[in-house]
């Protein structure tokens, strides 16, 4: 294969990492280009005659959340859900498959590449919202922003197009890769540098304006571990301690922020009723309540993957609590991938999708470390793969950082 074809797959891969700012749509047909280039690649070159035993137990492995699902299909009632959940997981199945057969023709470059163009997307999504916000009049904003109309987190998520704990989960993954990328250029102060810090300003302001507050605790945890770990010079310890604690304030001073804060000291873990106001309800005890039910009768096999919302609802029925945002109105998941699963599949399905999960672990990065640890706490609170822009960030990355690894590489032909 001609380099200048090797360098065009790259800069195709490397492209898809734009999708926060290219949008759903825009990102969906990119894949599918890349998927379709990634074929042609694959049936001219041939490359699949060069899978070893490992590559293939590799994509088993990779793919295995979409193939388990495939295998529940027909014993789905519900085939439009079923559907669905099948278009809107496909990135589970090409990008293990494709990445791993054509895993030669990938630079090591690419990954960084990669990570630098999803920064770079992130950013400027992050100043367009910005720019908006204060052309309204960032005041006349903040002082409009209410319970029921927080029109702060609206901005971000109508403009963004994403569900703010996943733009949250974005935001906080490009700081973390810059920063750790500062640290390893061992903190040269620079206009580069001093052009990543504003970098990483904008995206966690942002984080902590629209309050996600999870990607905020990953970030400072994350972010205190690599200081410690990285450097030995004191003064630069204090100082970014001393800016965490300035982070640590503004949620309580920014007024959008500190409405999520307050509304955890209201909430009571009360299960839903009649008596309460939206803002005094706890949504997520009464999903957890449910799912609790539920898996008391069910922990061992599960109900199936399409059962899971149904029994949510029958379960939600039972609240007196009724409003815009009732349970009725909504279908609220359960709010955490690994109950999801284990709902889904029971416990020996949850068993499998950690080994799922972690089947990279072998000489992993720390830039994949920090990935799939910042990916495993979201799933404490989300179901991260029940929206595509969970699925995209998670499989891309994922297979990237795989393929990647110290011991798997294999540097591309000229």
């Amino acid at each position: 294969m001609k380099k200048n074809k090797i360098d065009f797959y790259n800069y195709a891969t490397i492209f898809l990492a734009s999708f926060p700012v290219l949008g759903l749509k825009k990102s969906v047909l990119a894949i599918i280009l890349w998927s379709i280039l990634s074929l042609i690649i694959m049936i001219s070159e041939r490359s699949y005659k060069f899978l070893q035993k490992r590559d293939k137990i590799n994509i088993l492995v990779l793919t295995s959340y979409y193939l388990v699902f495939l295998l529940s299909f027909f014993f789905i009632e519900d085939k439009k859900l079923a559907t669905r959940f099948l278009e809107k997981n496909i990135s589970f199945l090409i990008f293990p498959l494709f990445m791993i057969i054509n895993r030669k023709f990938f630079y090591e470059s690419t990954l960084k590449k990669s990570i630098n163009v999803f920064i770079i997307s992130n950013i400027i999504l992050a100043l367009y919202i910005w720019i908006i916000i204060l052309s309204k009049g960032y005041n006349e904003v903040m002082e409009s922003d209410t319970y029921y109309n927080p029109i702060i987190r609206n901005f971000f998520s109508d403009i963004s197009e994403i569900h703010l704990p996943y733009l949250g989960m974005l935001f906080v993954f490009s700081s973390l890769m810059i920063l750790n990328d500062i640290f390893n250029n061992q903190i040269k102060l620079n206009y580069i540098t001093i052009c990543r810090c504003l970098g990483i300003s904008i995206l966690i302001f942002s984080v902590i304006t629209f309050a996600a507050r999870l990607s905020l605790v990953l970030f400072i945890v994350v972010s205190l571990f690599l200081v410690f770990k990285k450097t030995s010079k004191v003064w630069i310890k204090i100082g970014f301690l001393a800016i965490i604690i300035s982070s640590v304030l503004l949620v309580f001073t920014i007024p959008s922020s500190k409405k999520r804060i307050d509304e955890i000291r209201n909430t009571k873990l009360v299960l839903p009723n009649k008596d309460q106001k939206s803002e005094e309800v706890n949504f997520r005890y009464g999903i957890y309540h449910c799912v609790n039910l539920i898996l008391k009768e069910n922990w061992i096999l599960g109900v199936g993957p399409g059962n899971v919302q149904k029994r949510l609802n029958d379960c939600y029925s039972g609240y007196t609590y009724k409003n815009y945002d009732d349970y009725s109105s909504k279908d609220y998941n359960s709010h955490n991938q690994y109950l999801d699963i284990w709902l889904k599949y029971g416990i020996f399905g949850l068993a499998l999708f950690f080994v799922f999960l972690l089947w990279g672990i072998k000489n992993m990065s720390l830039s994949y470390c920090i990935f799939l640890f910042l990916i495993m706490m979201a799933m404490v609170t989300e179901n991260i793969f029940d929206r595509q822009i969970g699925v995209v960030f998670f499989t891309f990355y994922n297979t990237l950082f795989f393929i990647n690894r110290i011991d798997y590489f294999e540097k591309s032909t000229s």
